[in-house]
C-alpha cells in the first residue's frame, strides 16, 4: 500500500510518500517514508506478554547513520557507534506527542524504530521521523487512539515556509516543530529570534495545516493497511476508585508535606499511609 500527501506549499514540490506491507512485515506496523532523495524507515513492535509495572514501557530509538549520505566513519572504528546527543533529542520529540495518545493501561513493551535510510541533505528529516514512527504505531495493534504527524515551520524574508531548506534555515528567524492530531498541537519545540507573540501563534497554526492534511491521509491509510488495535490485555482500575481515594485520603496527604518531618520520618509517613490505602480500598473495591 502506498500513500502519497502533497502538502501543497510554495517551494515544496516533493510529497511524502508512506509505504507499508513491503518492508519489515513482522513487525506490529512497518512504513518507509520518502521525501525527494530522503528515505525513512520505521517500525513499531510489542512484546506479546504484558509486564506487572505501573507505567507504559515505550522506547524510542532512532539513527542516522553515515551510511544515508554515502558516507563512513573516518575513525578506527568504522561502524555508527553510540547516539549522537541530536539523535537523542529527535527520540524525544517522537516520544512526546505518542506517548500520552496511548491507551491507558497498556503494559506490553512496545519499542519504535527509526533509522534515516537515505539523506538528500536538502532538509532536515527530524520531523520525518516523528510522522514515519506515528504512521508505523497508527498501522500496528497498539492502541493508539489518533494518528500523529509532524511539520517543521521557518520564518524567511518576512514569511512563513513550511519545511524550509537547510540554505533557508541559515538565514530564518524561527526553528520550529509542530506535532499533533487532526484536532489538536501535542507538541512544539524550537528557538525564535525575539518574534512577536502573534506571529508564533500564526506559525503553529501554519504547521497545524500541514498536520491536518497528513493525519486525515493516514485515517485513510488505516482503513486498507491498519490493524485491529489490542484492547483485551488492558486493566483498568474500578470505577470511581479515584475519586474515593482523593475524598479520604487528601487531607492525610497535604497534612504529610505541610508538616516538618525529616526526610526518613516522611518516607516512613508515605509508606504507611500507602499500605492502609491498599488495605481500605480493596475491601470496598
Amino acid at each position: 500500500h502506498t500513500l502519497t500527501i502533497n502538502l501543497g506549499q510554495p517551494g515544496h514540490p516533493d510529497p511524502i510518500v508512506i509505504e507499508t506491507g513491503k518492508i519489515g512485515r513482522q513487525a506490529s506496523g512497518a512504513v518507509t517514508l520518502t521525501r525527494g532523495e530522503s528515505v525513512l524507515y520505521a517500525t513499531a513492535a510489542r512484546d506479546k506478554d504484558t509486564r506487572d509495572l505501573d507505567f507504559l514501557p515505550l522506547s524510542v530509538d532512532h539513527q542516522e547513520r553515515f551510511s544515508s549520505a554515502g558516507l563512513t566513519s573516518g575513525a578506527f572504528n568504522k561502524r555508527d557507534g553510540r547516539p549522537a546527543e541530536h539523535e537523542i533529542l529527535v527520540c524525544r520529540l517522537i516520544d512526546r506527542p505518542l506517548r500520552p495518545l496511548i491507551a491507558d493501561g497498556w503494559r506490553h513493551e512496545t519499542q519504535l524504530l527509526s533509522w534515516v535510510l537515505s539523506y538528500d541533505g536538502e532538509r532536515t528529516c527530524d520531523p520525518l521521523a516523528i510522522t514515519a514512527s506515528a504512521a508505523a504505531l497508527w498501522l500496528s495493534d497498539v492502541p493508539l487512539k489518533k494518528p500523529v504527524a509532524a511539520a517543521m515551520v521557518g520564518y524567511v524574508d518576512g514569511r512563513l515556509v513550511m519545511n524550509p531548506t537547510l540554505e533557508q534555515m541559515e538565514h530564518s528567524r524561527l526553528h520550529l516543530i509542530v506535532a499533533g492530531t487532526e484536532d489538536a498541537v501535542l507538541m512544539i519545540e524550537g528557538a525564535a529570534d525575539f518574534l512577536p507573540e502573534a506571529l508564533m501563534v500564526e506559525a503553529v497554526s501554519f504547521g497545524h495545516e500541514a498536520i491536518k492534511l497528513q493525519c486525515a491521509a493516514l485515517e485513510e491509510l488505516a482503513k486498507v493497511a491498519g490493524k485491529e488495535k489490542k484492547y483485551d490485555t488492558i486493566k483498568t482500575p474500578p470505577e470511581g476508585i479515584q475519586a474515593a481515594v482523593d475524598e479520604a485520603y487528601a487531607a492525610d496527604v497535604d497534612k504529610l508535606y505541610s508538616g516538618s518531618m525529616t526526610k526518613k520520618e516522611l518516607s516512613t509517613a508515605q509508606s504507611e499511609l500507602s499500605k492502609r490505602v491498599t488495605e481500605e480500598m480493596e475491601e470496598v473495591f
